[in-house]
């Protein structure tokens, strides 16, 4: 009786831990602590006012790759665009840092990340990275400027914040899908904004969606980012 009780709590302990996973209860990990500071910040947040699941992965994978805090500000420009392929538990990431500086040429960082995802307890672990300095663009950093303020990129809303998703049944089928989502931070001295879009094949009919959209596939073949599947940018 004993070594059965023994064998039970083991089996518990398992699953309640590597592989919890397999339980059909929801465990959520608590919230970020978003810096109180002077930064002005435009953080979205669900209807409940919950912050977005996607903000918190955000500020988890920042945290395990020792990454500055864009919420405490960036002098003069820091834009970040975290790329999330939901498949499964083992997922593939990427990380683009750009960095504006005063008086200096801007530099950009590529991150490959090989990702653990536990969505019962809403963490993602990074089991493995390879980051890259990216000096000059195939085109230049010039285009590649010209490209990010013609798009208006920096003034984006997040992508429920677009009128037509003010429709419930729309809202609820832009949250419960599994296509491509990019997450963009955007820092300076002053504010600090956070967004993010997905479906871009299904809603580029829409203006924001399909700035982002082309954007992206800009700087995908503009900073030698990973080859991926078209079918990507499909739900």
């Amino acid at each position: 009786m004993i070594k059965n009780g023994i064998i039970i709590l083991f089996s518990c302990i398992i699953l309640t831990s590597c592989y919890n996973t397999l339980l059909p209860i929801r465990i959520p990990t608590s919230s970020p602590r978003i810096p109180d500071n002077s930064i002005k910040k435009e953080i979205p947040r669900y209807p409940s006012n919950k912050l977005f699941k996607y903000y918190k992965f955000t500020k988890q994978k920042q945290k395990q790759l020792d990454l500055s805090i864009p919420e405490n500000g960036f002098d003069s420009l820091q834009i970040r665009l975290w790329f999330t392929y939901p498949e499964n538990l083992y997922q593939f990431g990427e990380l683009i840092e750009l960095n504006y500086k005063n008086g200096q040429e801007p530099v950009a960082k590529y991150y490959k990340l090989d990702i653990f995802f536990n969505p019962t307890r809403e963490y993602e672990v990074i089991n493995r990275f390879k980051d890259t300095t990216i000096n000059n663009p195939k085109n230049g950093w010039v285009d590649f400027t010209n490209k990010l303020m013609d798009l208006k990129i920096i003034e984006l809303p997040t992508i429920s914040d677009i009128k037509v998703f003010q429709d419930s049944v729309m809202l609820d089928g832009l949250f419960n899908n599994t296509s491509l989502t990019v997450v963009t931070e955007i820092s300076t001295d002053s504010y600090y904004r956070y967004f993010e879009y997905n479906n871009f094949d299904k809603y580029q009919n829409i203006d924001e969606v399909n700035r982002m959209y082309q954007f992206i596939k800009y700087i995908r073949e503009n900073l030698y980012m990973y080859p991926i599947d078209s079918n990507w940018y499909k739900e």
